[in-house]
């Protein structure tokens, strides 16, 4: 079984603290770690989509006002 089969890549909504806990590595933290975790997985992310967006144009594949 693939662990990710129910996996929402497009999900629009941010993780939850009640989400995160589920997870038996986090379930012992408090709800403001939990928050900071939540927090430095966005700009994870923003940082690492920010980073496709310059590559991509730095190499002409994408228009520069998508």
């Amino acid at each position: 079984m693939n662990k990710f089969q129910d996996l929402d890549i497009l999900r629009k909504a941010d993780l939850t603290v009640e989400e995160v806990k589920r997870h038996p590595a986090f379930a012992k933290l408090s709800d403001n770690q939990i928050e900071d975790i939540i927090i430095t997985i966005k700009k994870i992310t923003e940082i690492a989509f920010n980073c496709h967006v310059i590559s991509e144009k730095s190499f002409g594949k994408m228009p520069e006002n998508p």
